[in-house]
């Protein structure tokens, strides 16, 4: 049953990319990109999306802003089917990894941070420009930086510039898009405290798509990890991280640095081997064909969400005596 308290609410989301060949480019099959993902999004809360490269997670935000295609399944905006791109802009929003990359060179930072006020005629002339210089001073940015150009700021800046666009709708959700990995440690500390503060004054949800657990276990308040499309493990974000109940999530933690220097994680073989091609996903536990713990039932067994203690879900693993 979803949330009462759900912003959006995802169930049995799949997403394909259909392979083309040949001179008509005809669909020869497909590539499952997202397998059946379901959870809720609630309001306030920060929801981690973590797993190694490739695993669905920026597939899986891009389907939550309409900017990808659902091939099965259903996301609804507190209780309602999403509305068109252009509604959801209104109440849906995205920092990339890359500023520079998602800004165009040629604009001034003023114009860049007032273009989706431009989109909607939300705000015109002075009253438009008032805005846009209330945005500069929440991110904490100087109020020359009205009239610069994104290649004149710092990253940190370029990022600061990201998130006051996004703001500029006043969103309920943003989803952050691996928005603190290219930064430099003491930048990225800066840039989630601003994303907190923000939080906490609009009660602001974030969708946080990341594969650095450090930052995970300081930011999110939930997590759900990813493999091959699918969920693996899923539940308050402190829970999942220090005790962590799928072999895949075990072996995920093990393979990075220590969240809590103070947590003891048990030793675990490390991730080996290459994840296998979506195309052709391995029968039963996606995982199994990577798993220390794999069993000959492991093939057969099929992929279903597993209640857990303090509200958690593991996928159905043998080695955690689930039939």
């Amino acid at each position: 049953m979803p949330d009462a308290q759900a912003l959006f609410s995802l169930h049995d989301v799949s997403v394909r990319y259909p392979i083309r060949r040949g001179f008509f480019q005809r669909v020869v099959g497909h590539v499952g990109a997202v397998d059946g993902v379901s959870f809720d999004l609630r309001r306030g809360e920060t929801m981690a999306l973590v797993g190694e490269s490739g695993c669905g997670k920026s597939t899986l935000g891009r389907a939550i802003l309409r900017l990808e295609q659902v091939a099965d399944g259903t996301i609804k905006a507190t209780g309602k089917p999403a509305a068109t791109r252009k509604d959801l802009a209104r109440k849906a929003q995205v920092v990339f990894q890359d500023p520079l990359g998602s800004l165009d060179p040629r604009w001034t930072i003023g114009n860049l941070i007032g273009e989706g006020i431009d989109v909607h005629g939300t705000a015109r002339g002075a009253e438009r420009d008032s805005i846009v210089r209330d945005l500069l001073k929440q991110v904490e940015l100087p109020a020359s930086a009205f009239h610069k150009f994104p290649h004149q700021l710092s990253g940190g800046q370029q990022q600061r510039v990201a998130i006051a666009r996004a703001l500029a709708m006043r969103p309920e959700l943003i989803v952050l898009d691996e928005a603190t990995s290219a930064l430099d440690v003491s930048v990225q500390a800066q840039i989630l405290n601003l994303l907190k503060d923000l939080q906490a004054e609009y009660n602001l949800t974030y969708l946080f798509i990341s594969h650095d657990l450090t930052v995970v276990g300081q930011f999110a308040d939930r997590v759900a990890v990813m493999y091959l499309g699918r969920i693996m493990e899923m539940g308050d974000a402190a829970d999942v991280l220090s005790a962590p109940r799928h072999p895949y999530t075990r072996a995920l933690l093990a393979s990075s640095l220590k969240v809590d220097p103070d947590m003891r994680i048990d030793r675990v073989p490390l991730l080996t081997g290459d994840v296998p091609s979506p195309r052709n996903p391995p029968s039963g536990c996606r995982f199994r064909t990577r798993c220390p713990q794999a069993q000959a039932g492991c093939a057969e067994l099929r992929h279903r969400m597993v209640p857990a203690p303090n509200g958690r879900e593991t996928a159905a693993c043998l080695a955690n005596g689930d039939l």
